[in-house]
């Protein structure tokens, strides 16, 4: 792990590990994909939106285990989060890290993790992103 870590590493911009954010920076980073943020229009349009958060790929997703889970370069989060709208979409990463946003709703939700969980992926996420729901839902 102190490998990928390093500056030298970091720099070379690879897909899948490339990328440096705290869990506050993917929440905001998805938010402006489905909604104004600082007074910018969403960065996704409406048929954009739509494709990408469609479910492309059915069946059983052999590395996680996840039911119909594929949507166009996202995850489809609803199987996974069933509070969350159809069209909910995210990705998780190594290490445990999660973010989704809910184009329904307007729920968008980031966690990143600093250790490793066993089979890279942290239970938690279940719990919190629960209670994010329940917690935007209170301030409405």
């Amino acid at each position: 792990m102190q490998f990928i870590n390093t500056l030298a590493v970091r720099a070379l911009g690879q897909s899948s590990v490339g990328a440096v954010g705290n869990a506050c920076g993917l929440a905001k980073l998805y938010a402006a994909a489905i909604s104004e943020v600082d007074g910018k229009a969403p960065l996704l349009g409406l048929e954009t939106l739509a494709e990408f958060s469609r479910l492309h790929t059915r069946g059983l997703d052999l590395v996680g285990g996840i039911k119909d889970h594929f949507a166009l370069g996202f995850e489809a989060k609803h199987g996974q989060y069933p509070f969350l709208g159809e069209d909910a979409f995210g990705h998780s990463g190594w290490a445990g890290s999660e973010v989704f946003a809910d184009p329904k709703s307007g729920l968008t939700y980031g966690y990143t993790r600093r250790r490793f969980p066993a089979f890279f992926a942290a239970p938690e996420n279940a719990r919190l992103a629960a209670a994010a729901r329940r917690a935007a839902e209170a301030l409405r």
